[in-house]
């Protein structure tokens, strides 16, 4: 059922839209009577199609419109008035409408046009399938199109800044990802790397990808990611590094109501204590959080054991547990980057060998084990038992650190490629 809302002060000119609509199967017509009714209906609910009158009391359409357009980004609209004129059509198109209709509204041109609205809404609302080649490692659901930057020279890499940085985008930790991955770009251009950046996207995500092919080695990256994009979610490989990065839900800069502003100020993404996370938290997974105690004891007693008898099954206990302590994070939304880091920890300790278990290497990898085993039942104790942490997510960092640095233990020693310490960030 699409769900269709008139927007408009005018009594007749509504019952007009819904005399027009009354034969089309498959809508349900909702109306309001002026622009603020219009946007405190669509915080509290979805709207498929909305018709915008322009001039109304109160809010009028082009306000209107700019709000709804902030929190129903997919929701298309239509601007109806009376005002026949080039100026208000392109104002209303650049805030976000998508067509432009004058009254009195000319019945043939209306059901023609609602058949095309109709369509294009049904195809929206399907899930976005795969596209042929989907480069990111993180989701196969973005759309067909992507952007590709073949940067040969620094002009090019100046394009690519242009592009992502010059205008707004709305696109959470952009500047980081693109400052970094400039600092990666340039080094690779003194060096004569030839490289490429890809960019995919789906409705809330964009994916960024440097294809290096290897040029820079991966402990090099982890250690400047966590310098200079600490908080980044990434996925590296030996051929190239990703980022996802989150559209931005932008807050509202039009005054609405007090029950707007409440729904609405549950979408910004604050530091938070654990005292005020658990107050306004289900405590439906209280129970799991309690069952991880259960879990580091047990972790605890495997790092021990495969430190006496370092083999690939003893390692893969640690992996089992860990895995455990994994999916109970990723049941946790609040908590993906921390499970992120500890999958991440997980899928390297699976692809290590026996013979990697040398006496010095497996001693230090348990000794940290058992530090970073300690930190999060430490983030157990201060988040859910004793909510005296001041920002929940204050072991991310710090965790991101620790797997580095276990990974570093098994970094393979290569001979050094000239211009490694030349990597510059600003």
């Amino acid at each position: 059922m699409v769900k269709v809302l008139i927007v408009d002060d005018n009594d007749n000119n509504r019952l007009t839209l819904n005399l027009l609509l009354e034969d089309i199967a498959g809508v349900e017509v909702f109306e309001a009577e002026d622009g603020q009714v219009a946007v405190e209906m669509c915080v509290r609910e979805k709207f498929d199609l909305i018709f915008m009158d322009i001039m109304m009391p109160n809010l009028d359409g082009f306000e209107a419109t700019k709000f709804i357009k902030q929190v129903q980004k997919n929701c298309m609209i239509i601007a109806l008035s009376a005002l026949d004129d080039q100026a208000s059509k392109n104002t209303m198109l650049s805030l976000g409408a998508e067509d432009y209709l004058t009254k009195p509204v000319d019945a043939e041109l209306f059901s023609t046009r609602i058949k095309h609205y109709l369509r294009i809404i049904t195809l929206r609302n399907k899930e976005t399938t795969a596209a042929s080649q989907v480069i990111n490692p993180f989701d196969t659901k973005v759309y067909s199109r992507s952007t590709t930057f073949k940067i040969d020279k620094e002009e090019a890499l100046g394009e690519f800044w242009d592009y992502w940085l010059k205008g707004e985008k709305n696109i959470i930790d952009l500047s980081d990802c693109v400052r970094l991955i400039y600092g990666f770009s340039l080094w690779l251009l003194k060096n004569d790397k030839t490289f490429t950046i890809v960019m995919e996207e789906s409705s809330d995500k964009v994916y960024m990808m440097l294809l290096h092919q290897g040029a820079i080695k991966s402990v090099i990256i982890k250690n400047l990611l966590l310098k200079h994009f600490a908080q980044a979610k990434y996925i590296l490989t030996k051929e190239m590094l990703s980022f996802q990065l989150d559209y931005e839900v932008k807050k509202a800069s039009i005054e609405v109501s007090d029950e707007a502003k409440k729904i609405l100020g549950k979408t910004h993404n604050n530091t938070i204590c654990a005292a005020e996370y658990i107050e306004n938290s289900a405590i439906s997974f209280m129970g799991k959080i309690d069952g991880l105690e259960t879990i580091n004891d047990e972790m605890d007693k495997a790092i021990l054991d495969f430190e006496k008898h370092p083999s690939k099954q003893t390692a893969m206990i640690i992996c089992d547990n860990f895995q455990e302590y994994a999916n109970v994070l990723e049941e946790l939304m609040d908590f993906a980057h921390l499970g992120f880091a500890v999958q991440t920890l997980i899928n390297f300790l699976s692809t290590l060998t026996e013979e990697q278990f040398d006496n010095t290497k497996v001693k230090k990898l348990s000794s940290m084990l058992l530090n970073l085993l300690h930190d999060l039942a430490s983030w157990r104790e201060n988040v859910f038992i004793t909510q005296v942490a001041r920002d929940v997510h204050y072991l991310d960092a710090s965790l991101l650190s620790s797997c580095i640095q276990i990974e570093a233990i098994f970094e393979e020693k290569s001979a050094d490629v000239s211009g490694d310490d030349d990597i510059e960030f600003f």
